[in-house]
């Protein structure tokens, strides 16, 4: 289900219809459905994810699901720049690298340095 602009309400995601979207940043939405939802980004922000992380089981063409996935273009785009308060942006950061850590260990490299992937390694022992 690839898209070439944003979805809107009413629209269909993989999850359903959409009920509800979000901007994240200039080319990227939450969408929500009834049921669950996730990330859409625009074809030159999925330009900018590394190859591997564009498609996953759960995940493809542009649309990234809610629980295991939305760290990828979150960490790849630096979505969290894009939130409302600092300490918001650092509190959503090291939730992305505890979730790609989890769902996406094989990949960390690709899309954070060898000391931050470290540190939420150790921040997901201890918290």
């Amino acid at each position: 289900m690839f898209r070439t602009i944003p979805p809107r309400e009413g629209d269909s995601s993989p999850w359903g219809l959409i009920d509800g979207v979000m901007p994240l940043g200039p080319d990227a939405v939450v969408v929500t459905t009834p049921s669950h939802g996730g990330i859409w980004v625009s074809p030159c922000a999925l330009a900018k994810i590394p190859e591997p992380l564009r498609s996953t089981p759960y995940s493809g063409g542009g649309w990234f699901e809610e629980d295991c996935d939305w760290c990828i273009p979150y960490l790849a785009l630096g979505l969290h720049a894009f939130e409302e308060t600092a300490e918001r942006q650092r509190d959503v950061r090291l939730a992305a690298l505890r979730t790609l850590q989890a769902c996406h260990a094989t990949y960390v490299a690709l899309l954070v340095p060898a000391e931050t992937s470290a540190g939420a390694q150790r921040g997901a022992s201890h918290g």
